[in-house]
């Protein structure tokens, strides 16, 4: 990664051809699709269109989606039936009619401005280099929200994080890239079920000499479902970012050394949620003993297994 720092001269071009399309890749996400949309929609005068992309849920979620579309000519339901995030991503992005594609999770709830941060960026003439955009985020349901705000906070300050910096991956809740971009490397991005697709996407962006900026102002909250996955199951999901490095080729020391770490800090990460139940609001002993369900890995852990 480097840090090239703000750059934020030069004129704005007009934002009438800037039309943003957001892609919401969604399995099973009953619980969280409608907050997603709502956040979404609070903004609509910035967006051209939503693209949910139903990838064989056997919940409610497509009467949800189908429910919001009927009141919301923005919204629009799309069916991928096959299986993985990658061809969900695909299929959006594919069906996208505007000249830019933001990309969020089921979980993720935008905040005010996300929109405009994303049209304004790409609509300035200084920032024709970058095709790809990710941001900051936080978590809306966790405990430890205030603490985790300090720490981005702090690391903003420091010039570790956002600024416009420029880096070498991208946050699937948080994202966004030109239409231009996805096109130049749409043959090349990886449908592997196995590999992280959005850290593929990246890799592929820049092997295409394409630059992607970390925004400080694109932010996002996410649920920490994650977090209560059980160390054993996070493992194979450890695994996939060392197979998606290997497949580019770019696995180095220092990668190995920070893949280890977010396995560590995983097990503490599992451990401070564990006991903490979701729907209460508060820490159980109950949840202490028995944990809660974690969130499914956006990999194939059966071709993971089977593959191992």
């Amino acid at each position: 990664m480097t840090n090239a720092g703000p750059r934020r001269s030069g004129s704005v071009v007009s934002m009438a051809t800037n039309r943003l399309s957001i892609v919401v890749p969604a399995h099973n996400e009953q619980r969280y699709i409608a907050q997603c949309l709502a956040a979404l929609l609070a903004q609509k005068s910035e967006i051209h269109e939503i693209l949910v992309v139903d990838n064989n849920s056997t919940d409610r979620t497509a009467q949800i989606i189908e429910a919001i579309a009927a009141g919301e000519p923005l919204v629009r339901r799309i069916v991928e039936p096959r299986p993985g995030v990658a061809f969900a991503r695909n299929a959006g992005f594919d069906a996208a009619t505007g000249d830019l594609i933001g990309r969020i999770d089921a979980d993720t709830r935008v905040r005010p401005g996300w929109a405009h941060t994303v049209r304004s960026f790409f609509a300035r003439d200084d920032t024709a280099e970058v095709g790809a955009i990710s941001g900051l985020g936080n978590s809306y349901d966790s405990p430890y929200r205030g603490l985790k705000q300090w720490y981005i906070d702090k690391r903003v300050a420091q010039g570790v994080f956002g600024g416009e910096r420029r880096i070498d991956n991208l946050h699937g809740a948080n994202m966004a890239l030109r239409r231009s971009a996805w096109e130049r490397v749409r043959d090349v991005v990886s449908t592997d079920p196995k590999i992280h697709e959005d850290i593929d996407l990246a890799l592929c962006l820049r092997e295409a000499d394409i630059e992607i900026a970390q925004l400080t102002e694109l932010f996002v909250d996410v649920s920490p479902r994650r977090a209560y996955t059980p160390p054993s199951e996070y493992a194979a999901y450890i695994r996939s970012g060392i197979d998606t490095f290997e497949l580019h080729g770019r696995l180095t020391p220092q990668i190995r050394k920070l893949v280890r770490l977010q396995s560590y800090l995983h097990v503490i990460a599992y451990a401070a949620y564990r006991p903490y139940d979701r729907e209460l609001g508060r820490f159980t002993l109950r949840r202490a003993i028995f944990g809660s369900r974690g969130r499914a890995m956006p990999i194939d852990m059966q071709a993971r297994t089977t593959s191992a």
